[in-house]
């Protein structure tokens, strides 16, 4: 049951005002939070209408709230802004799917040819791919999709190109997003997360040779395996 604090009237004072803006913050952080495990667990179903009035009413909470946490959800990749005041769960079909990603291996493989070149510390991704294992090891899957969405974004920005780095988001954001919403009612196994493991430490790998042709094949190479499994997943649960 998802539960709200009260929202405080505007008042003159500063110390009212700010105690107002940190609850109107919990509350938008909260219904996000809610929204995002009723997508996840599948009962807001993919390409399903949030309608922010309905939710409004639903919910006994301002329909500003309701619009600000489908914005952070709109961030996320999680849904989709629609005309209006409404949202709808991301939604995408296998040519989506396989556009994504042959995308993703175009600008992913031209990130990690920069990264090699400049011989960047790989510490942070290191410590993401510990990260990925250690969820494995607690069988959370939710958890190690988090951390591999991690793991790319932070091979984006050791670009130090900003554009690239949007451009890539816009991509993987929605695609995570809507793994994450199949792989929960999906037939998966331990098995499949080391391999997605193992392709990731030899993504480091390249990147630690200096050799920007290399890392840019292999990356290439592991996106289109990461297509693959994508597949699996998503057949498994139609």
């Amino acid at each position: 049951m998802l539960e709200f604090r009260p929202r405080f009237s505007m008042s003159p004072s500063l110390a009212n005002l700010e105690h107002s803006q940190r609850d109107l913050l919990l509350v938008k952080d909260n219904l996000a939070a809610y929204f995002r495990e009723e997508i996840i667990n599948g009962l807001l179903a993919p390409g399903e209408k949030i309608v922010e009035v309905t939710w409004a009413k639903r919910l006994k909470i301002s329909q500003t709230s309701v619009r600000e946490a489908l914005n952070i959800l709109s961030a996320e990749g999680f849904v989709q802004k629609g005309s209006g005041r409404t949202a709808r769960v991301t939604q995408l079909n296998d040519e989506d799917v396989s556009h994504s990603y042959q995308l993703r291996a175009v600008l992913e493989s031209y990130a990690a040819s920069i990264v090699a070149k400049k011989k960047s510390n790989l510490g942070d991704l290191e410590q993401a791919l510990a990260d990925m294992r250690s969820a494995i090891e607690c069988n959370n899957i939710k958890g190690f999709y988090e951390r591999d969405l991690q793991f790319h974004i932070l091979l984006a920005e050791k670009t130090g190109n900003p554009m690239l780095v949007q451009a890539i988001k816009r991509i993987i954001l929605p695609l995570f997003a809507f793994v994450v919403m199949r792989v929960q009612v999906a037939r998966t196994s331990q098995q499949q997360w080391m391999r997605s493991l193992e392709q990731h430490k030899r993504i480091i790998d390249a990147l630690k040779t200096g050799d920007p042709v290399f890392a840019e094949r292999q990356v290439a190479q592991t996106v289109s395996a990461f297509l693959e499994e994508t597949k699996d997943v998503t057949l498994s649960v139609k």
